[in-house]
């Protein structure tokens, strides 16, 4: 079975969700009256310039900049935002902050209307359970928004709020950044304000009723996606995200109509739901066939006590080196670069976190790194352990790839603080190689070459020989360095240890000391 690992042009996803996080805070802001304008405007950028690189950190920011208003107007109500902001930072940052932006993108679509078709796209792409999950926690954000503003209603949202607000943004402060606010806001401080906003609410069974309601409508889209190797998905994502629509729609309505004081109108409700609907399809349909998922191909099950695929392959090709060498030079040895990948204290984190999570960690990093060695023309396969090994036709697009990955993994710990970090090592070289079926590397001078290089350094580093940094230059503004030559244990010719500085950031690094 193919597994996913990331989708096509993802560096223009990367690009848009940056977007998003910019024009999502900045709209937060504006409607808040985050003042100076300019100041709001300015967060929101810095925003999305931090999600490019730290998606997790670009959540926080945001969250400590939606909560300086809400603490002027009621500290109380400010501090329990920031106080569950905080607590929930960390699950609104992972996987490049796609929760907290989806929550953003519900509140954005409940006062314009096409809400129902945003609670079915992330449904769609987080799946069932995930789905669920924001689909509840954007509906209690919008009921305690409407809740501590006095509004009876988002949209077709329903709210619950009403007069006196707790809140009123219409009064924000000149300055918020100045803090002079902050003592009028202490003066004026009421705990049993909040719990009266609570008690006072209208239509208390629909604010209870309408997250079930959401979390059905998501689940509904991810339960009906098809598997990424499926040849229907596109096709069936479509009827998966049109179902979801529909069932919300019709539930909302339901729901409105009988336990709403005062219900919307059929005529509000349809436009709603198709402005919902060609919302959903359109979005899926670019999700599918604009950012297609990347398959990476993993070994199919065997019977039990039989060969695996791949060791039946290893095994055929030791047969040919013991009894046609001949055969094996004209068939299988060949000139290739070869990379190979060393995860750092792998063993430490067998001992400290068990092994279970070091299986998770070693998967993790394959899910990752695969993709990009098969972008750049590759092919590649775990060494067994908690290594990669792979073959490239030239040494720019080799250097390109390694490259690519020690900054895909730098986004990636950078959005996911709470796991240990992963951290590789990288050695290329090239010479004589033997290649299996699929083109990966399996034994070979270049092969024992790449390991003796990546041996001599630390987690990070990308280091290679002089024939393989040299040709290839410094691809894509990226520098090289040269630490001269080293005696390798099993080569017979000192060789020229050269290290690819993959980041602006970063400088080059002592190598470790030649290993026995």
């Amino acid at each position: 079975m193919a597994q996913v690992t990331t989708r096509s042009n993802n560096e223009i996803l990367r690009w848009l969700r940056a977007a998003a996080f910019a024009g999502l805070t900045g709209w937060a802001l504006q409607g808040m009256s985050f003042n100076p304008t300019a100041i709001a405007m300015g967060i929101a950028l810095t925003v999305g310039v931090v999600a490019l690189f730290a998606p997790g950190i670009a959540v926080l920011i945001s969250i400590v900049a939606m909560g300086l208003p809400l603490l002027a107007a009621d500290l109380l109500a400010g501090s329990v935002f920031l106080v569950v902001g905080f607590a929930a930072v960390q699950y609104l940052g992972q996987d490049n902050g796609r929760a907290f932006l989806a929550i953003m993108a519900v509140f954005v679509a409940a006062t314009y209307g096409p809400v129902w078709g945003i609670i079915a796209i992330g449904g769609y792409i987080m799946g069932a359970s995930e789905g669920a999950v924001v689909a509840i926690l954007a509906c209690l954000a919008i009921e305690a928004a409407g809740l501590i503003t006095g509004s009876g209603s988002v949209g077709l949202v329903h709210a619950g709020g009403t007069a006196p607000a707790l809140v009123d943004f219409a009064t924000a402060p000149a300055n918020l950044i100045g803090f002079a606010w902050l003592k009028s806001s202490i003066d004026s401080l009421d705990p049993n304000a909040l719990l009266r906003v609570i008690s006072d609410a209208s239509d208390k069974t629909l604010l209870i009723l309408q997250p079930v309601i959401w979390a059905s409508g998501a689940a509904i889209a991810g339960l009906l996606r098809k598997p990424a190797e499926d040849k229907a998905r596109r096709a069936f994502g479509l009827v998966a995200s049109g179902a979801s629509v529909v069932t919300l729609a019709l539930a909302s309505a339901i729901a409105l109509g009988s336990l709403a004081s005062t219900p919307p109108s059929t005529s509000s409700l349809f436009i709603r739901g198709a402005a919902s609907l060609a919302l959903a399809l359109a979005a899926v349909a670019i999700w599918e066939w604009v950012f297609p998922p990347i398959l990476a191909k993993t070994v199919s099950a065997t019977r039990p006590g039989s060969m695996s695929a791949e060791d039946a392959d290893v095994d055929e090709l030791l047969r040919l080196i013991a009894t046609a060498e001949d055969q094996l030079a004209s068939k299988h040895m060949t000139q290739r670069v070869v990379m190979i990948t060393d995860m750092k204290s792998f063993s430490k984190m067998t001992e400290e976190d068990g092994s279970v999570v070091s299986a998770k960690a070693i998967q993790r990093h394959r899910d990752l790194l695969l993709p990009i060695i098969e972008a750049h023309g590759g092919n590649g396969k775990s060494t067994g352990g908690d290594g990669l090994v792979a073959a490239f036709p030239s040494a720019a697009e080799a250097v390109a790839a390694a490259a690519d990955m020690q900054s895909k993994l730098r986004e990636y710990n950078s959005a996911h603080t709470s796991e240990r970090d992963v951290i590789v090592r990288i050695g290329i070289a090239d010479g004589d190689v033997v290649l299996d079926r699929s083109g990966r590397p399996f034994i070979g001078n270049a092969l024992n070459l790449a390991a003796r290089v990546m041996n001599l350094g630390d987690g990070g580093q990308v280091l290679s020989t002089a024939s393989v940094a040299i040709p290839s230059g410094p691809p894509q503004g990226l520098r090289i360095v040269t630490h001269g030559p080293f005696e390798l244990k099993n080569i017979a010719e000192p060789v020229e240890v050269f290290e690819i500085l993959w980041a602006n950031d970063q400088a080059p690094l002592p190598l470790l000391s030649l290993p026995e």
